[in-house]
C-alpha cells in the first residue's frame, strides 16, 4: 500500500512538472515540507501533562512548549521529523531533579503545535527564538532533522549561551533530503531540478552549501555525536564527517539501534555527557 502511494505521488509530480514546471516544483516542495502529524496516544498525553505547558507565539502560530523543573541547569530537547516531545520521555525522566529545567517543544506541524508546513530554516528560526526566550541553555539534545535544524540555527544566528550539544542521527545535507525523495518517489531529473529550484528560492542559498561540513566549521562548543552504524535513514558517514569537522566533539557509535536509537545505554550516555563537569 505504501509503495503504491509513493508510486502515485511520484507519477503525479512527474506529470505535473511536464505540464507546468513551476507548479510541479511548488507541489514537490510543499509535499516535502508537509509532515503527517503523529496521533498522540493517551499514555503519551499523560506524560506530557506532567510538564508545565504553554503556547509560544511564533509569527502568529502557537507552538506548544513543555517545561519540567525550575533548576539552574537548563536543557533543551529538539525532536525530528514526524515526531514530538514525547520521544524524549526516557531522557527527561533520567534528568528529573531539582537541579534541572528541562524544556521541549513540538515543531510546527507536529504534536500539539499549530501549522501544516515544516522546513529546516523555519525550525531553526524558532529554535533561535526559544534560545533567546530562555536566555540560553546549558545543554541541547537533538535528533535527526532536529539536529540538522539546530546546526543550521547555530550557523545562521550564532546562538549565544549554549553549553553543550548532543546530536543524534543527523542528516548530512539538504541534498540528502532531495535524494531520499528522488529515490523513494522515482522522480525524473526535470522534476527534481524544479523542486530543487523552488527550495533554493525559499532559502536563498545553494542547496549544496546547506551541509554539516559548512555549518560546523566554526563550531567550538563541546559535542557528543551519536549514530548507528546501520541507520537506514541517515547514513553513518554523516557522523564520521561531522566528527572530522567539529573539533570539540566525540562520537558514540551504536550497532543495531537503527535511526531512533532507543536504548537505555544511549539515554545514560546523554545524561552522563550533560552531567560531566569537564569535557
Amino acid at each position: 500500500m505504501i509503495n503504491f502511494i509513493y508510486k502515485s505521488l511520484g507519477l503525479y509530480l512527474n506529470t505535473l512538472t511536464r505540464i507546468s514546471p513551476e507548479r510541479g516544483g511548488k507541489a514537490g516542495f510543499n509535499l516535502f515540507c508537509t509532515p503527517q502529524r503523529t496521533k498522540i496516544k493517551r499514555k503519551q498525553l499523560d506524560f506530557l501533562k506532567t510538564a508545565s505547558q504553554s503556547d509560544f507565539d511564533f509569527n502568529g502560530r502557537k507552538i506548544r512548549t513543555y517545561q519540567w523543573g525550575n533548576g539552574p541547569v537548563k536543557v533543551l530537547f529538539v525532536h525530528g521529523w514526524q515526531s514530538f516531545t514525547f520521544r524524549w520521555k526516557k531522557y527527561i525522566e533520567a534528568l528529573l531533579d531539582k537541579n534541572f529545567t528541562l524544556v521541549g517543544f513540538d515543531a510546527p506541524g507536529h504534536g500539539l503545535s499549530e501549522g501544516k508546513r515544516f522546513t529546516v530554516p523555519q525550525n531553526a528560526y524558532l529554535i533561535q527564538q526559544l534560545v533567546n526566550h530562555y536566555n540560553g541553555f546549558d545543554a541541547v539534545v537533538t535528533h535527526s532533522i532536529g539536529s540538522f535544524s539546530f546546526f543550521y540555527a547555530m550557523a545562521k544566528f550564532q546562538l549565544p549561551s549554549i553549553g553543550k550539544l548532543i546530536a543524534m542521527a543527523s542528516p548530512g545535507s539538504a541534498s540528502e533530503f532531495i535524494s531520499f525523495y528522488t529515490k523513494t518517489l522515482k522522480l525524473k531529473p526535470d522534476t527534481v531540478w524544479n523542486i530543487k529550484n523552488e527550495f533554493q528560492q525559499y532559502v536563498k542559498e545553494e542547496i549544496e552549501k546547506i551541509s554539516l561540513v559548512h555549518m560546523v566549521k566554526n563550531l567550538s562548543l563541546p559535542g557528543l555525536i551519536i549514530h548507528d552504524r546501520e541507520d537506514p535513514r541517515t547514513n553513518y558517514t554523516n557522523a564520521l564527517s561531522l566528527q572530522e569537522h567539529w573539533d570539540n566533539s566525540q562520537l558514540l557509535t551504536t550497532d543495531g539501534l537503527g535511526h531512533n536509537l532507543r536504548s537505555p545505554d544511549v539515554v545514560n550516555a546523554v545524561r552522563d555527557f550533560i552531567l560531566a563537569k569537564n569535557i
